[in-house]
């Protein structure tokens, strides 16, 4: 053994017990004879009857195994508990607390305390567990995702990879060009999987030709990381990229429609700022590299006609349902506005192509395996699947152009090129067949960049962070004079972090859809947008990753006495005042300009109860940016004792019955 080996075997356990902690259990499941391992973010789980616990396990009975540590802010006594619909077991430091459902309390140290948690489904009915603490400062919760903490290995490491190998094998369509009659059909097991990639439809009125053939040479310059390889290589690749382009718009018309008026650029400007595209991207004429990894867009005016983009910002979706650039639902004046603030503002750069020739387009089209990806045609030339994985770093996975040759070049790093090559070495067909909620939101919030607008997690969103950004292009308009009622820059963004527990599925998938009329915050700046073909699967997927089937129990038989109370409770008189801030249906607050709330009318469609009751127990500890009072003390008491004895959970009850009852009128 030399030296340097030595000191690297005597150092290895130094440098792990070094390694920072990554937020999350490590989650290890079991199921017909098989395990599988991955990082959940709560100690919680849904799992339907018939369906699998992971993706890589079958359906039937499964066990569960959680470890880590929870972080608790004092030494202290804390009131653990947990939910579950089979076997479960938690242990504490070393110590065991609860043998299935129910509450202990137990002393924690200031810190990390040990968690191992177990459980066990016998796989005849949903599979249900969740689990947190109380104490006298916060009211029962789930244990907070910021407060739990793993230590990874090289088996977790593995199945991590294994994800994201899966994740870009479907997100790149792989299986368009290599084929396998054991994969699975396209549209079936992972929702990703099979979705062909944009239509080649009317690019010559939308696109401009010589940009077009230097995206098709290379479109990770224009668009790091894009999905679209540099499929043409070798001393003819740029005629042919010009040959393709030829085709693609030939005797095409530019669209037709209002040119970009640069009068228009600084409401675009503003708009840009105020709806959070800041966040995604860049600034169309912003130089240099970028901290935050934003999508640039300085070849916007290079790229498109003007009447075209707008047509693109009214419906992005519209020639490629899986895009995940959002729906905004703009008007057409707003559209306008942006198109102009885009196209004037960055730079004019000078592109050059050779003059291409049609007709050898349109025979290259389906020889370099366009039509693949974009129009769902059988694969011609390129190896099946099954040679792909023998060649190992070659062929598209290869790192650099002389291990590559003829096939396409994707902008992957060294690590995803690894993590391709994992998946492509695991039982790729069965890693396809079959998905879980859970793991889709969990790709989808990275995938779609939610953090972008959103904090999640602890972490801050980036549009936050470059809020300095915003004032500045808020500044290209003239400075008017804040009219109440109107929306207002400086508002918090909700975070997402407690979004699966709060909101019912239901509703949180026509909202994720965009297709909630109303804006439940009218004070904020930004609008939610839509990701329609996403929808449905981010929020069954954030519920299950609390513990949430996609029903919530019927409530029981509405009290009229209680509803009278609780609307007592809403007023002025003998009750919170609620109507202060908030809306009751058509009712108006009475001094909304103090701190505007959600119209609460709307709570019986939106909110789960234990969320309901959580907020108002202590909404603080859930926003720490709220403006909302705490109504309950560390007992579980309010200073209104006419009802109820004061007790809050009663009160606050009757106030959600109330609301309930609302709903139907």
């Amino acid at each position: 053994m030399t030296l340097r080996s030595l000191l690297t075997f005597l150092l290895a356990p130094l440098a792990a017990a070094a390694a920072e902690p990554a937020q999350g259990l490590h989650a290890i499941f079991e199921a017909g004879g098989r395990t599988d391992h991955r990082v959940d973010r709560m100690l919680a789980l849904q799992v339907p009857a018939g369906q699998p616990a992971t993706p890589w396990l079958p359906a039937g009975p499964f066990k569960a195994h959680w470890e880590g540590t929870v972080e608790a802010p004092v030494r202290g006594i804390f009131t653990l508990w947990a939910e579950s619909s089979g076997k479960f077991r938690l242990t504490v430091n070393g110590q065991a607390v609860l043998e299935g459902a129910g509450t202990k309390s137990v002393q924690l140290n200031k810190g990390p305390n040990a968690i191992v948690a177990e459980f066990e489904s016998d796989g005849k009915a949903d599979a249900h567990l969740r689990a947190g603490w109380a104490s006298r400062d916060f009211p029962r919760e789930a244990f907070p995702p910021t407060s739990l903490a793993h230590a990874s290995d090289e088996v977790l490491t593995q199945a991590l990879r294994l994800r994201e190998g899966r994740a870009l094998f479907a997100n790149l369509n792989c299986a368009a060009c290599h084929q396998d009659a054991k994969l699975p059909a396209k549209g079936t097991g992972m929702p990703e999987y099979g979705q062909n990639a944009p239509l080649l439809a009317d690019l010559g009125a939308k696109f401009d030709r010589v940009w077009l053939t230097r995206w098709i040479l290379d479109p990770a310059s224009f668009r790091p990381h894009s999905l679209m390889p540099a499929a043409l290589n070798g001393p003819d690749a740029e005629q042919q990229a010009a040959d393709l382009a030829a085709m693609l718009t030939q005797g095409a018309t530019p669209a037709s429609g209002p040119v970009a008026d640069p009068a228009l650029a600084p409401a675009g400007a503003s708009l840009f700022a105020n709806l959070g595209c800041v966040g995604c991207h860049r600034q169309p004429d912003a130089q240099g590299d970028d901290a935050l990894g934003r999508i640039p867009l300085a070849h916007v005016r290079a790229k498109w006609r003007d009447a075209a983009l707008m047509d693109y910002l009214l419906d992005p979706a519209k020639n490629w349902p899986a895009a995940r650039m959002p729906h905004f639902r703009l008007t057409e004046e707003e559209a306008s506005q942006l198109t102009a603030y885009l196209l004037t503002k960055a730079p004019a750069t000078k592109l050059t192509a050779k003059e291409g020739d049609a007709a050898r387009g349109a025979g290259l089209i389906v020889a370099a395996g366009c039509l693949n990806c974009h129009a769902g045609m059988p694969a011609t030339t390129q190896p099946p699947l099954a040679k792909t994985v023998t060649a190992g770093a070659k062929g598209c996975l290869a790192p650099d152009a002389a291990a590559r040759g003829k096939a396409p070049a994707y902008d992957l790093s060294a690590g995803e090129r690894d993590a391709l090559l994992a998946f492509l070495q695991s039982d790729v067909a069965a890693g396809l067949a079959a998905d879980v909620a859970a793991e889709f939101a969990t790709r989808n919030l990275k995938a779609l960049n939610c953090a972008a607008c959103h904090a999640v997690d602890g972490r801050g969103s980036v549009w936050k962070k470059v809020d300095e950004e915003c004032r500045q292009l808020r500044s290209l308009l003239p400075p008017k004079e804040h009219v109440e009622g109107e929306p207002v820059p400086d508002a918090p963004v909700p975070a997402l972090t407690w979004q699966g527990e709060k909101l019912k599925t239901g509703w949180m998938t026509e909202f994720i859809a965009g297709r909630v009329e109303d804006k439940p915050r009218w004070w904020l700046i930004g609008v939610m947008p839509g990701f329609s073909q996403h929808a449905a699967g981010m929020a069954l997927g954030l519920g299950q990753q609390h513990g949430f089937g996609p029903k919530d129990p019927e409530d029981p038989k509405p009290d009229p006495a209680r509803i009278a109370v609780g609307e007592k409770l809403l007023g002025m008189d003998g009750g919170f005042n609620c109507i202060t801030c908030h809306d009751v249906g058509d009712k108006e607050a009475t001094a909304v300009f103090e701190a505007p709330g959600i119209n609460l009318a709307l709570s019986a469609e939106r909110l789960r109860k234990g969320h309901f009751h959580r907020w108002l127990l202590n909404p603080n500890r859930l926003d720490p940016e709220t403006k909302m009072p705490k109504f309950a003390d560390g007992d579980g008491l309010t200073q209104l004792t006419e009802h109820f004895n004061g007790k809050a959970e009663d009160q606050f009850e009757a106030i959600r019955e109330y609301l309930n009852s609302l709903k139907k009128k």
